[in-house]
């Protein structure tokens, strides 16, 4: 009986979220803005939503917070669908940036299905929030996931490596092994000018439902 009480206490949190909030120096997923060593990329202990954040530094179109390709272990990347993952949010400050039209907050998935190459693999994005008039302060952007979803749910677009529109199976595939993700400050098929963005990321949030900011 107790054996029994224990597995229904194991198993529930084995499949609950999880939220980086990089205090005490934690950072779940190795997040980066940029693969230039010499840029700024440290956790900072104050000034965050609330707390310790990542604070970053990049020369940018569209400037990018990842968790890197093969990034283990992590709450962030693996199998969606066994995970029932239903939504991520994430807290985003712009200290400074460039403010053009048509710029959104875009959260892309991707994988390549242990391969390395991205041209045999799967893209997924949801474009979300639009930041064309660059926000101040802490904001937090959510996006619907749905990863047990047989079909690709509403407002995701998916793409295989080839170019190829995908199919409501590719979206199964990524959803067993995302090997990346990346959220964007930019909408997929515009083009920005480069410009030195100064940013911040707090509160990386992985979930079983989606929570509408």
């Amino acid at each position: 009986m107790v054996l029994a009480s224990l597995f229904l206490l194991v198993l529930p949190m084995a499949r609950a979220g999880f939220v980086e909030t990089f205090e005490n120096g934690s950072d779940d997923g190795d997040w980066h803005l940029t693969s230039d060593p010499g840029r700024l990329l440290v956790i900072e202990p104050a000034g965050g939503n609330p707390g310790a954040y990542l604070h970053g530094q990049v020369d940018s179109a569209i400037p990018t917070w990842y968790v890197p390709l093969g990034t283990a272990p992590t709450h962030f990347l693996g199998n969606y669908a066994k995970k029932g993952v239903g939504g991520m949010s994430f807290d985003l400050n712009i200290f400074s940036g460039l403010q053009v039209p048509d710029r959104a907050v875009t959260l892309d998935i991707q994988t390549t299905f242990g391969t390395g190459d991205f041209s045999k693999g799967v893209d997924a994005y949801y474009i979300g929030t639009d930041i064309s008039k660059l926000p101040v302060g802490w904001h937090t952007y959510a996006f619907p996931v749905d990863a047990n979803s047989p079909t690709i749910p509403p407002g995701w677009v998916v793409t295989r490596g080839n170019g190829k529109r995908g199919t409501d199976a590719d979206w199964q595939a990524l959803m067993q092994d995302v090997e990346t993700l990346g959220v964007e400050l930019g909408t997929p098929g515009f083009f920005y000018p480069f410009f030195f963005w100064d940013l911040g990321l707090d509160n990386a949030r992985i979930a079983k439902q989606y929570r509408a900011p």
